[in-house]
């Protein structure tokens, strides 16, 4: 059994009878619908108690063919260069979302990792029924990657969450993730601040790993496919508000990778 099924296996069996996410006792198994197809991210959303399966604001439908969000977007409209193809968010965040990733993000329980991951696998299908010529051939991403961490915050936090996540999503689907970002400056804390000020703190704050590919697994290097076409590269993070970090990071990746193609997958769209 590879490592990552040891992990999911362990933590399924660590929960006993009771909820993982809110440590309940279940009835039997949930029925609530889950819009992901996959085996290995349902099974493990399945032990989650119906209560918290029908708490879980799914975005199902996108209104925006930009960032998906299931309204109308003007941040999307307002955009003047947009360096990404497009995103899709798996939930909506709202309060009890924003407890949940507290829990995990703030609060270290790592054991709620592979039951976020599996939330994020609804908006890693939605972007493969969006390729489907690709996604049938294999082929819809080349490398999966994630939005990094300032060096201070991961070091005071101990692990980056969309890292962690865009790991468990890459082995589901058999994908290659690789780092290929990094931090420039701390940028704050993006939730203190307004749209505006948001968008320019975000400005220059990503810089590309050159080295990102190598020993890519499966797939052939980054170098090996960029001498052939342009890279498809899935971009991981947790919370999508205004786009201006997955547009910032796009382009890091583009300046690195000329003519690339981004595409980005969110546990949540606020």
């Amino acid at each position: 059994m590879t490592g990552w099924l040891e992990r999911l296996h362990g933590w399924l069996a660590a929960s006993g009878g009771s909820c993982p996410m809110c440590g309940r006792d279940k009835r039997g198994p949930a029925s609530a619908p889950i819009p992901v197809r996959h085996a290995a991210p349902r099974e493990a959303l399945r032990e989650l108690c119906e209560g918290c399966l029908r708490r879980i604001p799914w975005i199902v439908r996108s209104v925006c063919p930009v960032c998906g969000r299931p309204e109308r977007c003007g941040d999307c409209l307002r955009r003047r260069r947009r360096h990404f193809e497009h995103c899709r968010g798996a939930v909506r965040y709202d309060d009890a979302m924003k407890e949940w990733l507290g829990l995990y993000k703030y609060r270290g329980l790592e054991k709620l990792e592979p039951f976020m991951a599996a939330m994020l696998a609804s908006a890693v299908e939605r972007l493969l029924e969006s390729q489907p010529s690709r996604a049938a051939g294999g082929g819809a991403f080349d490398l999966v990657t994630s939005v990094p961490l300032a060096e201070g915050r991961l070091e005071d936090r101990g692990f980056n969450q969309a890292e962690r996540m865009a790991v468990w999503i890459a082995r589901w689907y058999g994908m290659a993730y690789r780092p290929m970002l990094r931090r420039v400056r701390n940028s704050g804390k993006q939730s203190l601040m307004g749209r505006r000020d948001r968008m320019e703190n975000m400005k220059g704050n990503f810089a590309a790993l050159h080295a990102a590919g190598e020993g890519a697994g499966r797939r052939p290097d980054a170098e090996a496919i960029f001498a052939t076409r342009p890279l498809r590269i899935l971009l991981i993070d947790d919370i999508y508000t205004t786009g201006s970090t997955m547009n910032e990071c796009a382009f890091a990746l583009r300046g690195q990778w000329p003519g690339c193609e981004v595409y980005g997958a969110l546990w949540a769209r606020s």
